[in-house]
């Protein structure tokens, strides 16, 4: 049988809000999600991709610029001879009021609109497979009325959620019995928005991409899309990274630091060069620092922000204390922190303790007369 090429790609979510972000940041980035799927498109031609699969949300929400949807449409038809397929998911719900039915897409693009159903591809000697959301909540599996044609590559395109309780979900419930089941050789995935390996259960392979540029901290490190090689049911697969710039979490220890100045050299120190000025960064403070030092996240932010294309600082240092002298204290603060000290000394889990150290902060700030900061 024929060896075919499939780029698996999911979860873009064009013209996302990026809140958090200033106006031109947010734009910054909605153009550079662009830029990415540009790229993306260049790989197929590149690769020699017979079938583009993209698995859902390639809209963010009922909002989209106008030229975002003829932005798309002309990249489909810049590769005309690549067969793309699309399931709409629980973002980008296929209806007549979404935005796939108000484009005249090029006759290489085939949009799944509801339930199961199949496309016979006879010059590649393949049947892809796919469904659709018809809304944003899908409880009951789509993944059904699958029967393998024989002699054929068999493929499928879906978005939906993989569970292991009976509860389910309602973002098409799809459960590993039912991929076995399906006895595709293999299934693009999307909704998870982190790459899981190309896994296989019995005779199917399957895998979801991830999405291919994170859009904020909850979407960490590398995306990207799969590359995918099938030939007589067998797979190889390649992850490919298409995220021009990432986002990072990253802990820094500032114990033994005193003022800013120290505090902005240790961090500038840890974290090359490159990767700060073309990556987005939270970092979060740990460590003891001296109760005289009150540490300002935004102005620490300010101070850095011409090292960073963009930082955000999370202040998670705890004050240090000197119990023996505070046992021997009777002014306010020591009566005040030591009651704090002992809480935190019994405090059963991490939440609890962050929140006890941040009322020990805030108390001492208060007792001293500096500014208070309430940190949501």
């Amino acid at each position: 049988m024929k060896k075919i090429k499939i780029l698996h790609s999911a979860d873009i979510h064009f013209d996302t809000p990026f809140s958090g972000m200033t106006p031109k940041e947010a734009l910054k980035s909605k153009e550079e999600l662009k830029q990415v799927f540009e790229n993306i498109i260049k790989m197929t031609l590149e690769n020699q991709i017979d079938i583009l699969l993209i698995a859902g949300d390639i809209f963010d929400n009922l909002s989209v610029n106008k030229t975002t949807l003829y932005f798309i449409k002309n990249c489909f038809e810049k590769i005309s001879k690549v067969k793309v397929f699309i399931s709409p998911g629980n973002h980008d719900p296929f209806n007549e009021k979404s935005f796939y039915s108000i484009i005249d897409w090029s006759t290489n693009v085939h949009i799944f609109k509801g339930g199961m159903e199949s496309v016979i591809l006879k010059d590649l000697n393949t049947v892809v497979w796919g469904a659709g959301f018809n809304a944003s909540h899908v409880n009951k599996s789509l993944l059904k009325e699958v029967e393998r044609v024989d002699r054929y590559n068999n493929i499928m395109v879906l978005h939906g959620e993989i569970t292991t309780t009976k509860d389910g979900n309602d973002y098409n419930p799809i459960t590993e019995e039912d991929i076995a089941r399906s006895n595709m050789d293999y299934i693009a995935l999307g909704h998870r928005h982190k790459f899981s390996e190309v896994k296989k259960i019995e005779n199917t392979y399957y895998s979801y991409s991830g999405c291919p540029q994170g859009r904020g901290f909850d979407e960490l490190e590398d995306k990207g899309i799969i590359l995918i090689e099938l030939k007589d049911k067998f797979v190889e697969s390649k992850f490919i990274r298409t995220s021009i710039r990432n986002y990072y979490e990253k802990e820094i220890n500032i114990e033994g630091c005193f003022g800013y100045n120290e505090v902005t050299n240790k961090i500038i120190n840890e974290i090359p060069s490159n990767y700060r000025k073309n990556n987005f960064y939270k970092i979060i403070l740990r460590g003891e620092v001296c109760e005289d030092f009150t540490l300002n996240e935004e102005f620490l932010q300010e101070s850095l922000k011409n090292e960073f294309h963009f930082i955000k600082v999370i202040d998670k240092s705890e004050i240090k204390l000197d119990v023996n002298k505070l046992i021997q204290g009777y002014s306010l603060k020591s009566i005040f922190a030591k009651k704090i000290y002992e809480r935190l000394q019994n405090a059963e889990t991490e939440e609890e303790r962050e929140s006890i150290n941040l009322a020990l902060k805030i108390g001492l700030q208060s007792i001293s007369g500096e500014e208070v900061k309430i940190y949501e």
